[in-house]
């Protein structure tokens, strides 16, 4: 278990503000393809002041002590929140991280941070403090891969899984920073613009925007470009799914996406500012969203993260808005 003795102040005074900002507001019920959807804002993640602001940060969900932790590549900050959205640590805006583009963190509160200069800093690892522990680098990265770039980090059952986003490439490796795998999806993305844009009316750009692990291996990402997300299982074939346009279940411009141990997944669109839930099948279920003023309306949505025992969802907005939280219930019907 993690020491949780630095907090324990700061848990307790926030315990005592959580009347200070409840919101709670039913948004969502529907019921498509058999399954009922219930969605509710819970709240945005706050501290004694109120509101924490932030732009587009990044997120990851650490399921073991139930918080959450938000990056701020602007002031290059890592806030960590607990299970009622009350900031309780904060670190690196004093230079302890390295111009940080992406975190994720693992069950045993190790905190992998992704530096934006990969070739010089590679993957720092970091304690529950936010104190430097170790550093990891590939190992054996062929010569094609010498100018791979990654932005994007995740975790999964102790293996490091890498996206360099503009290149369409996820490498994947061990905490020693060997390779155990490598997708260039670049091949297979060229050959589904193809298919989805016969006659090139698209922009020829095909980097990736949203990208997750989901509890099975499958790779989730999404191509704003194409209009489409796609879900790569392991040892299986790409799969795209998505229709563009501006009404429900439509892609616009999208951006984050989440998957569920069910397969259910989650894709968020900057242009239309919802959040679309689709089932494994891809069939559309519901969304949520509204672009506004309101606590629980969405501003330019962007990243997204899972807390799979207590049904929320968190999502990274735009204009310092913050990060919503909304339980997001999927009942299947028996």
């Amino acid at each position: 278990m993690r020491p949780q003795c630095a907090r324990t102040s700061l848990l307790a005074f926030g315990l005592t503000l959580i009347a200070a900002f409840p919101c709670s507001a039913e948004l969502q019920k529907s019921q498509r393809s058999g399954t009922n959807l219930d969605v509710s804002f819970e709240y945005l993640l706050s501290n004694f002041s109120g509101t924490v602001p932030s732009q587009w940060a990044r997120l990851d969900f650490d399921s073991t002590q139930q918080e959450i932790y938000t990056l701020n590549q602007g002031s290059n900050e890592v806030r960590i929140f607990n299970r009622q959205g009350m900031e309780i640590f904060a670190f690196g805006a004093d230079g302890e991280i390295v111009s940080a583009v992406d975190i994720a963190s693992a069950e045993d509160g190790r905190l992998y941070v992704l530096a934006r200069n990969f070739t010089q800093h590679a993957i720092q690892i970091l304690n529950y403090r936010g104190e430097p522990e170790a550093v990891i680098r590939i190992q054996g990265l062929p010569e094609s891969g010498a100018d791979f770039a990654p932005d994007r980090i995740e975790e999964r059952d102790g293996r490091l899984y890498l996206l360099d986003s503009s290149a369409a490439r996820v490498v994947v490796i061990d905490q020693g920073g060997l390779i155990l795998a490598e997708h260039d999806l670049s091949a297979e993305l060229a050959e589904a613009a193809k298919e989805l844009d016969p006659e090139k009316k698209k922009a020829t750009v095909l980097d990736v925007s949203g990208f997750c692990v989901g509890p099975d291996g499958s790779l989730y990402f999404t191509t704003p470009a194409l209009f489409s997300a796609f879900r790569l299982v392991p040892g299986g074939e790409l799969e795209p799914f998505g229709i563009p346009g501006s009404g429900p279940g439509k892609f616009g411009v999208v951006s984050g996406i989440a998957a569920d141990a069910q397969g259910n997944i989650y894709v968020a669109d900057r242009l239309r500012s919802v959040v679309m839930v689709f089932d494994r099948n891809f069939s559309f279920l519901g969304e949520f969203g509204y672009r506004g003023d309101r606590p629980e309306d969405l501003i330019v949505p962007d990243d997204l993260a899972l807390d799979p025992q207590g049904n929320r969802l968190f999502v990274a907005q735009a204009a310092n808005k913050g990060v919503g939280v909304y339980r997001v219930v999927l009942d299947e019907p028996r």
